[in-house]
């Protein structure tokens, strides 16, 4: 595909996020194809550049692997925007940017005097998006939050976990990716707005409320019969959510038994395999594949409300069933007899066994100016015509200052090198190396 192809060719981003959620905007829009500039300065950087350094990496600004994969397809700057020349600059910039992305807490923009009104003084018809924990309005505007207590929040740690336990919560920061498409998706909707009027808008996004839509199953269960979550049972784990004891308090869903995860040979932690009956039928072909044992065949198992109701005992049985396979033995044996299962994957069998994912391309290779050869997470996106893809590596710690400072604002190699000395786009007292070179640990 050619670069002019692009859905988002010719728009740019003067990207001011950091962590994830905004990232994830940011990534995306990169993606299709709009020219990303991120904004950091080297002694406050994007907390992602010190988060998870592949293994055998050496730790440094540039080596995050977790930063890496957020920023893949960005370029970026260093510049000191708290100094009063380094606004000027930034000022510049949004002069010649479509869109200006932050996530940081409310009202750190309009500390630094760039409310929505002033953004579109500067730059008439300008797409501003912010991403906060609550929003920029309402008496918990102030509130910080990160994925974990955003997720919290919103309901969906509540939902999650083992019956009769505390809540588990969701491990990941989930609601910072929700987040983050959803920012992507506003903003090409303002986008779409703007070529239509050629008005620019401010979008606001709450992290909670991105969440909320996603406890919708329980919102629904309390607003119609008036059931609320916390409840005995409830959560149900791995259970079909009908199938706990406290039936009279669960709502009547799609019903299995068994319906769990099961140990499979090996038992190692990852070794695992689920299993899922939803009809009598499907119950007959797994006990034709367990070769028919006794206790299978018994009358108490024929029907699913006997299942249910002795869920225990299949479940100690059928995991000593499973303990004779490698889980994905186990799975194609059940799959080509028309039952429901899946062997539990980690994050390296996904990257390296997985059929579907390698034949979607899911998974990209880019080179890393350091690093070398890496592979990325892309957008499980497929488009026959506009389809995003990973341009590039996130960007080295200043990487292209001299582009976007000396092509995009016009200043020469020179006046380039004394704001540099400056200490406007490199710090005074860090090692003055070359902005694309390698740099010192800190």
């Amino acid at each position: 595909m050619k670069v002019q192809d692009e859905v988002l060719n010719g728009v740019r981003v003067l990207d001011f996020t950091w962590s994830v959620s905004g990232a994830t905007t940011a990534r995306t829009l990169a993606a299709f194809g709009a020219e990303v500039i991120k904004v950091e300065w080297p002694k406050a950087p994007d907390y992602m550049r010190f988060s998870m350094y592949a293994e055998g990496d050496e730790p440094g600004l540039d080596n995050g692997a977790f930063f890496n994969n957020l920023s893949a397809g960005k370029k970026g700057i260093s510049l000191n925007s708290k100094s009063e020349r380094g606004m000027e600059l930034v000022h510049e910039l949004l002069a010649k940017s479509d869109i200006v992305l932050e996530n940081f807490s409310a009202e750190v923009f309009e500390k630094w005097g760039l409310t929505y009104e002033e953004l579109e003084k500067i730059s008439p018809g300008i797409i501003y998006m912010s991403i906060s924990g609550l929003g920029h309005t309402g008496r918990n505007k102030m509130y910080g939050t990160w994925g974990p207590t955003a997720q919290a929040l919103s309901g969906m740690t509540f939902t999650s976990g083992l019956p009769e336990t505390h809540p588990a919560g969701w491990g990941y920061s989930y609601l910072d990716n929700i987040a983050g498409y959803t920012g992507a998706l506003t903003v090409l909707a303002a986008l779409r707005h703007k070529r239509k009027t050629g008005k620019g808008q401010y979008i606001d996004i709450s992290q909670v409320e991105s969440g909320i839509h996603l406890a919708g199953a329980n919102l629904l269960d309390f607003t119609v019969n008036g059931r609320s979550s916390r409840r005995p049972g409830f959560p149900p784990g791995n259970r079909s959510i009908s199938s706990t004891k406290h039936s009279e308090n669960t709502y009547r869903g799609r019903e299995a038994c068994p319906h769990n995860s099961y140990r499979c040979k090996g038992g190692g932690e990852n070794d695992w395999c689920t299993i899922a009956i939803f009809t009598d039928e499907e119950w007959e072909s797994l006990v034709r594949v367990m070769g028919s044992p006794n206790w299978a065949i018994q009358e108490k198992f024929k029907t699913k409300e006997g299942r249910i109701a002795n869920q225990d005992e299949i479940d100690a049985r059928l995991e000593r069933f499973a303990q004779k396979y490698k889980k994905f033995e186990l799975m194609e044996l059940l799959q080509s007899n028309g039952i429901t299962a899946g062997a539990v994957q980690t994050n390296e069998e996904i990257m390296d066994y997985d059929p579907q994912v390698k034949e979607r391309g899911l998974i990209e290779t880019l080179e890393h100016p350091l690093l070398g050869a890496r592979r990325f997470e892309g957008l499980p996106i497929d488009m026959s015509k506009t389809p995003p893809y990973l341009h590039k590596a996130g960007p080295l710690m200043g990487e292209d200052n001299d582009y976007v400072f000396g092509e995009i604002l016009g200043y020469s190699p020179e006046e380039i090198e004394q704001l540099t000395n400056d200490g406007v786009l490199w710090p005074d007292d860090m090692p003055k190396e070359s902005i694309t070179g390698i740099r010192p640990l800190w």
